[in-house]
């Protein structure tokens, strides 16, 4: 989009200024994407550390889950499932840093495991229900982390955008545009001198036929 640039000095000073302002954005927008590039490498960090706590827990569970239904059977799982009194629940807050919105939650709230055992349940189904509130526990902590990655690559993607944006669009078109404002400028204070000088000359030559 061509520019709209006020005529004479007028446009200089508004090029100047805008070209400041992008100068000062640009800057702000490095500074931000530096501060994110460093978040995400330690939010990364947290990520692989929780999938791979994830992934051996489910794993547990799962061995656990398979031997306790060979040994108790679907259904008598099924019937002691009914006795777990509540859901898991997981509250999540969110926090802004330089435009990501980071999720951030304490440990899930689960119900307690009943008292199998007492209820007829063998060992396999005991370490199943410790091995499956484990995992839920690893299940959260994955999903907060990779929701936070995913919020910081995100702005990362939109800082870099805009940054680009700038550096390579709006300065240097701005540049550009002073660059042949200038040069107008100069040919138009060259041109008034030139014609200052041959007013000055025809002043002293009449001066000089008058006396």
């Amino acid at each position: 989009m061509a520019l709209r640039i006020p005529p004479g000095r007028a446009g200089r000073i508004w090029l100047v200024g805008r070209l400041e302002i992008a100068h000062r954005g640009a800057e702000l927008l490095d500074r931000k994407r530096q501060a994110l590039l460093r978040e995400q490498a330690v939010t990364r960090a947290e990520l692989e550390r929780a999938r791979a706590a994830w992934l051996e827990a489910a794993a547990e569970a799962a061995r656990w889950s398979a031997r306790a239904t060979v040994l108790d059977g679907p259904s008598r799982l099924d019937q002691l499932s009914r006795h777990v009194d509540g859901r898991a629940t997981l509250a999540v807050s969110w926090t802004n840093l330089m435009g990501a919105r980071l999720p951030r939650a304490a440990e899930p709230s689960l119900p307690a495991v009943p008292a199998l055992s007492a209820l007829g349940a063998g060992a396999a189904t005991v370490l199943a229900a410790h091995a499956a509130r484990r995992a839920t526990i690893a299940a959260a902590r994955y999903a907060i982390a990779e929701r936070a990655e995913a919020e910081l690559t995100h702005e990362l993607g939109r800082a870099a955008r805009r940054l680009r944006a700038l550096e390579r669009r709006w300065i240097p078109q701005h540049e550009q545009a002073l660059a042949r404002l200038d040069l107008v400028l100069d040919e138009n204070q060259r041109e008034q001198a030139a014609r200052g000088r041959r007013f000055a000359s025809r002043m002293q030559t009449g001066n000089q036929v008058k006396s």
